[in-house]
């Protein structure tokens, strides 16, 4: 498969564990990473990716800003609903408020593998082998 993937997180060891995590499914061509929101903001505006797995808080910029971005601008590449939050601190405010723009899928940190991986799958409309 040729997939493109942007995971967006500022903590290094979780952005790697993602990103083992995706190379791990194996329908990814594209493994792309950004640490803070403004390097998001710019991958976002350049390059269409199937499925972005999105940190709230994060430097710079943080990820419900990107997101509410993306909601507004009407030439953009990537849309909300292409986005996966990733969070371990998303309180009924955040949550109404990024539904309420668009994100459909969360995924609540901590996480393992094979979870991670199968609502990955799903979102992307992928069966498990």
């Amino acid at each position: 498969m040729t997939k493109s993937v942007l995971i967006v997180e500022d903590n290094a060891d979780i952005s790697k564990l993602i990103k083992g995590y995706v190379t791990n499914m194996g329908c990814f061509k594209n493994v792309i990473t950004a640490n803070d929101g403004m390097m998001a903001s710019i991958k976002l505006k350049n390059q269409k990716f199937d499925i972005i797995f999105m940190d709230i808080e994060m430097p710079k910029k943080d990820g419900d800003e990107v997101i509410r971005e993306l909601s507004v601008d009407k030439r953009a590449l990537n849309k909300p609903e292409d986005i996966v939050v990733i969070s371990g601190s998303l309180d009924k405010e955040m949550l109404s408020k990024l539904i309420g723009i668009g994100v459909k899928n969360f995924i609540a940190k901590p996480f393992d593998e094979a979870d991670f991986q199968e609502k990955a799958l799903k979102i992307l409309g992928i069966k498990k082998a």
